[in-house]
């Protein structure tokens, strides 16, 4: 007798007993015979002429050899900014037709500006799963919206619900490099050991990516894997062991505007750009380096060596991975891609920042102070960010940065490494391609078709081209014709060796923006505007690009930045919530989903238990880029406020008590970004200070933290981590409802 059985489809037989019954088992997704592990590796911030097979002194042997045995391209495209890219990568489609617009911090209230990959665009990761590999995120993630940044999630926008099976790494859009915010698979976890120990992030990124890849070979031998690795490198805050800095000490003296040069020549004489490939005039507010004082060039140079450094020892974490792979003789049948997500960046302004965070607070690095600190540049008691004449230089030979359309903000470097699959290496390849062609191409080399509904959606059709054609032709006419660039209002679009590109100057009238044409198979460095001398081929390629703008949900336009940090988080999200009650046991929150308190009035209580000698951090958040810290010190209660180098500091007028005490302060906000703080123990205020200036956005890095500060310090006055020796009951907080937008303008004002 045959039972029906529960498993939908099974093939075998159930009976009565075994005697009369036929097993069988599912055949589990395979690839087809032969189809290599992808290895795609993500860097952050790293400009077109920053990898020394680009043209670059900064030594990167293992990517030059990943070049020297594949195919280096000198048209690829990214978009101007890193989460718009990453999508852009996974997906195969362009950036605010998946929802991510910007970062995934800015959620606008609009479908392209969602901050999360629409379900209607299944991620490489889901694909290359349910084909039958195996699916390996380290890194940087960047592509969840902040309010689901928490230990309560929810996940399905982190890496595992992306289609990745095992995942570590950080999801904010950066993080210090010696205390990371970190997570693995949908759990936060801590860093495995301290700076003093030789922690860093990229040497664990590394650990961890090299120990997925061996776990994999050993276990799974005959399945294939993507191993998608995401560096937090070179984004800032520049910060690497001090071997790195040393090494290019001296090396920058010379100063950006020979460097740029030097760079040039070398792009030449390898062929990276062409013989007619010329540098165009400084970009805006880039001064001559003989026109800098000694103090700017010397905290300049500081910087740059940083900046080398940290790329350098990146590079040489990567030759690990490397290393591994051919060991396990796995090397040559694997596609590796190598790219970096937008050009060099403009954050640092004109002079550099020792803490990044100034930068967002509106803030400036008084450079003769800094001066003072500079053998503290790339190690872990700063957050520091280059200067515009670097970034420049990193971009060689194109003009402005990330976060424009300009060539400078969204050509980068790409290397493909496929030894099995590229006869040619070595080689170079001029097509012009973009971010959305990545997936495509891997799907291609697999013979993979994308889904027309993946997980019961309705998929949005691939936008991107696969350039698996160029492996073999380097003459190949490329096949992507056209192409569109947006981001907080700069515009441009690229069709058939053209381009008309507009900087945006923000909140000017969209109207006013003055558009510039460039024949770029030509003139590599849109250096000759040739919109006067061709104004129908200009209107041709505006009018392209408005068209691309309705097909893929680039409207409306919006060029506001800070305004979207924290002030237009969604229903629900923790950001909206004005009380929250902290209970023992919860002792930590992401640096991202903590109460948005800039510019309103707050409290902050913490019910203790104390002896007589029991002091430490009850509350920290932030670290040494700016943030707070309540702590008992000497049986009295601190309170300091770093609003990025300038601190305030309050001391009780008496000891906390022993025994059991409420303790805390408050904020009374007095105007935008100003305001009163008082430290309270047991209702009765024990000193106040004024806080004429208050973080503008809360701080990206280092969490908020009870009972200790585990991060990134948050003060100087005392030996961190610094547990409180006591005990914390609740810690409750309570938001006024006083908060009121904060503006950039608002930021300058002083």
């Amino acid at each position: 007798m045959s039972i029906p059985s529960s498993e939908p489809g099974f093939g075998g037989t159930v009976g009565t007993t075994l005697a009369d019954s036929r097993p069988w088992w599912p055949e589990p997704n395979r690839p087809a015979p032969g189809s290599p592990n992808v290895v795609v590796i993500v860097l952050d911030d790293v400009g077109f002429a920053d990898l020394g097979c680009y043209g670059s002194e900064i030594d990167t042997p293992t990517m030059d050899r990943l070049a020297g045995g594949g195919l280096r391209y000198t048209g690829f495209h990214t978009t101007p900014l890193c989460s718009p890219t990453r999508a852009c990568l996974l997906t195969g489609r362009n950036h605010h037709s998946v929802g991510m617009s910007m970062v995934a911090e800015w959620d606008a209230g609009f479908p392209a500006t969602r901050s999360r990959i629409t379900p209607a665009a299944a991620t490489l990761a889901q694909l290359l799963r349910d084909a039958g590999y195996s699916t390996l995120h380290v890194g940087k993630w960047h592509l969840a919206p902040p309010h689901e940044q928490t230990q309560v999630g929810p996940f399905h926008n982190w890496p595992l619900g992306k289609g990745f099976e095992r995942s570590y790494g950080f999801l904010q859009g950066y993080t210090d490099q010696f205390h990371p915010d970190l997570v693995q698979d949908n759990s936060i976890v801590e860093q495995p050991s301290t700076p003093a120990e030789g922690y860093h992030l990229t040497e664990d990124l590394l650990d961890h990516a090299d120990q997925f890849v061996r776990d994999h070979v050993a276990l799974a031998p005959d399945k294939p894997f993507l191993l998608y690795l995401a560096l937090g490198a070179c984004h800032w805050p520049l910060q690497v062991p001090a071997d790195f800095v040393d090494k290019y000490r001296g090396r920058y003296d010379r100063g950006w505007d020979e460097v740029r040069a030097e760079r040039l020549d070398r792009q030449r004489a390898i062929g990276i750009v062409p013989e007619s490939a010329a540098l165009p005039p400084r970009n805006a507010g880039v001064e001559a380096w003989d026109d800098l004082s000694d103090g700017q060039r010397r905290f300049a140079a500081r910087l740059q060596e940083a900046y080398a450094g940290f790329l350098d020892h990146t590079d040489t974490q990567l030759a690990r991975l490397v290393d591994t792979l051919e060991h396990l003789g796995q090397l040559d049948d694997t596609l590796i891609v190598l790219l970096s997500d937008n050009g060099a960046s403009q954050e640092g302004g004109p002079n550099g920042y020792l803490n990044i965070s100034q930068l967002f607070n509106g803030l400036h690095t008084d450079v003769d102070a800094a001066v003072e600190r500079l053998d503290e540049i790339g190690g872990p008691s700063v957050q520091p960010a280059y200067p515009w004449g670097w970034a420049q230089v990193s971009n060689t030979p194109l003009k402005r940065y990330k976060g424009n359309t300009h060539g400078g903000g969204v050509r980068d470097p790409l290397i493909v490494h496929w030894p099995a699959g590229i006869a040619d290496a070595g080689a170079i390849r001029p097509q012009f391609h973009h971010a959305i062609d990545i997936t495509p191409t891997v799907l291609d080399v697999l013979g993979l078709d994308a889904p027309t509904t993946y997980a019961g959606v309705e998929q949005i059709p691939l936008h991107g081209t696969s350039f698996a054609y160029t492996f073999a032709d380097a003459a190949a006419p490329t096949r992507h014709i056209t192409q569109y660039f947006e981001m907080g209002g700069h515009r441009g679009l690229w069709h058939d060796g053209w381009k008309a590109v507009t900087f945006h100057p923000f909140s000017a009238p969209y109207e006013n923006d003055v558009w510039e044409l460039y024949h770029v198979d030509e003139d590599y460095s849109e250096l000759h505007d040739l919109a006067a001398e061709r104004p129908e081929k200009l209107a041709e390629l505006v009018d392209l690009w408005w068209a691309a703008a309705q097909e893929f949900g680039v409207l409306p336009l919006d060029d506001r930045m800070v305004e979207r940090l924290g002030m237009l988080s969604p229903p629900g999200s923790p950001r909206q919530i004005e009380s929250f009650r902290l209970p023992p046991g919860v002792r930590r929150i992401p640096p991202i989903g903590v109460p948005f308190v800039p510019s309103r009035s707050y409290s902050i209580e913490v019910d203790i238990e104390r002896t007589d000698g029991d002091d430490g951090v009850l509350i920290s958040h932030g670290g040494v880029g700016g943030g707070t810290a309540l702590y008992v010190r000497d049986g009295l209660l601190v309170f300091e406020y770093d609003q990025g180098d300038v601190r305030r500091l309050v001391t009780s007028e008496r000891p906390v008590p022993t025994g059991s005490s409420t303790v805390g302060f408050r904020f009374d906000k007095t105007a935008t970004l100003k305001g009163t703080a008082a430290l309270v123990i047991d209702g009765q205020v024990v000193g106040t200070v004024d806080i004429t200036r208050t973080l503008g956005v809360v701080p990206a890095t280092g969490a908020f933290e009870v009972g200790a500060d585990s991060s990134s310090p948050s003060s100087p006055n005392y030996r961190a981590p610094f547990p409180f020796t006591g005990t914390i009951g609740d810690v409750r907080i309570e938001l006024a409802d006083d908060i009121a937008p904060v503006t950039v303008w608002d930021l300058i004002a002083d």
